[in-house]
């Protein structure tokens, strides 16, 4: 979340309301599965079979709850901090340094260990950057969603950037405006993104 200065309340307030739904769906998971994990472990103390059980669900309900404070937490802290850039955010230029696009492949099985599908591959396509705001040297990094924007980037290219005016560490790639000025470059060959594959987006 922020980090200097004043909070924005009805920013603040709209991400915490955006993500409401989503934490007390997690939390009710987390306390249904607690409550009828302990409930099931106490009943049959003395059964293994019944404690065994029982103890399983009491931690998946365990690892519920802490998840949706957890999760929640991250991800409001995330879209204050994007609001805040639409808000109070300033353009500046950066230097791109390095790019990376770090690449898995997923194959998922039926019974009997029987492929399903050909599987595919998700990649993360990171770029990091150097850029100056009042008279500073900062760095920072950021995650593509567009292979091909991806690809057109070389190290030394200038990216439009906006960053925070009260936190310049809070920052983020400003994607349509670099589309725009890479719109005439060919992308670099062989790619470094595996054809058709999924590119995530990491927060």
């Amino acid at each position: 979340m922020r980090r200097k200065g004043t909070a924005d309340w009805p920013l603040l307030r709209s991400a915490v309301k955006d993500h409401l739904g989503f934490f007390f769906t997690l939390l009710g998971m987390g306390l249904c599965f607690g409550v009828a994990g302990g409930g099931v472990f106490y009943l049959g103390f003395g059964e293994w079979g019944a404690m065994i059980f029982g103890g399983v669900f009491a931690l998946i309900g365990l690892a519920l709850f802490i998840s949706s404070f957890v999760t929640t937490y991250s991800s409001i802290g995330y879209y204050y901090e994007q609001a805040l850039l639409r808000k109070h955010g300033v353009k500046v230029d950066g230097v791109l340094t390095r790019k990376e696009a770090d690449c898995q492949f997923h194959q998922e099985y039926g019974s009997n260990v029987r492929l399903l599908g050909d599987g595919y591959y998700q990649c993360n396509l990171l770029i990091e950057f150097d850029y100056q705001f009042n008279g500073r040297d900062h760095s920072g990094a950021f995650y593509l969603n567009k292979a091909e924007l991806f690809d057109k980037l070389k190290e030394g290219d200038s990216l439009p950037l906006k960053v925070l005016r009260l936190d310049p560490t809070v920052h983020a790639v400003r994607e349509r405006r670099l589309a725009n000025m890479l719109k005439g470059r060919e992308p670099q060959l062989p790619s470094l993104v595996p054809e058709g594959a999924e590119i995530g987006k990491l927060v």
